[in-house]
């Protein structure tokens, strides 16, 4: 099992791309995110709330086509004007949330290490209702989507995670 942390995320404006896709479909999608912010770069939030992320909204698997959506924060005061220059991306605001995730050996991320990281989040929501006398702590992943974040840490070097948000 991952060891899971919590953290408290902002209200966020974000430039998203979303689509069906299986799991042939993947990688695919995700190139062409990052090949449409390497032709216009975007400003740049400092810090894990500026990564980008995927959002699984739906399972992609040879059977299963999402949907799957990759998302990029932009500062709050540019972000209209921002949209003008990628019509093929969707603004959209995210409200601000508490996520508990678990630290992924990345960049590629296999399907095997997401169902250990969602075993792990679903194992530390049942400890957390316990030790808080029964209070219901509900892992929402049907609201915000359970999500995978890639965060650059050196020019060749990113850091993953895979986070549910909770309330």
């Amino acid at each position: 099992m991952y060891e899971v942390a919590t953290r408290e995320m902002p209200e966020r404006s974000l430039l998203c791309l979303k689509r069906n896709v299986d799991e042939q479909g993947m990688w695919a999608f995700g190139k062409e995110f990052i090949a449409i912010l390497r032709e216009r770069p975007l400003p740049k939030i400092e810090g894990r709330e500026g990564a980008f992320f995927c959002i699984y909204w739906g399972w992609a698997s040879a059977d299963s086509d999402g949907p799957v959506e990759w998302c990029r924060p932009v500062p709050e005061a540019e972000a209209h004007a921002l949209v003008e220059h990628y019509p093929e991306l969707t603004l959209r605001t995210e409200p601000a949330h508490r996520e508990a995730f678990v630290a992924l050996p990345g960049p590629l991320v296999s399907g095997v290490q997401i169902q250990l990281a969602a075993e792990s989040l679903q194992a530390w929501a049942q400890e957390q209702e316990q030790e808080h006398e029964g209070e219901r702590l509900t892992l929402r992943p049907e609201d915000l989507g359970e999500r995978i974040t890639y965060l650059a840490t050196g020019p060749t070097s990113v850091d993953c995670d895979f986070a549910v948000p909770f309330a």
